[in-house]
């Protein structure tokens, strides 16, 4: 069956529209996928600091070790 150019072109624009639609879907799956590896980091971080908290006031404490200047997470 012989399509219009107006058919065609219509089905182009679909075509088009269809990829757009499964790149932005993949795109702002890969996101969430992070932020929701993020929300969970950051969880993680809040609750072990506030254990480490509880656990210098419980020694009478009130210092913080300085992390060393070679740190893998200063280079």
């Amino acid at each position: 069956m012989l399509r219009t150019p107006g058919e065609a072109q219509r089905d182009e624009t679909i075509a088009d529209l269809h990829r757009r639609l499964w790149e932005t879907t993949a795109r702002a799956t890969e996101l969430q996928g992070k932020l929701d590896a993020l929300a969970a980091v950051t969880s993680n971080l809040k609750h072990e600091n506030h254990e480490l908290k509880k656990k210098t006031s419980l020694q009478g404490e009130r210092r913080i070790a300085a992390l060393p200047a070679s740190s893998p997470w200063l280079e």
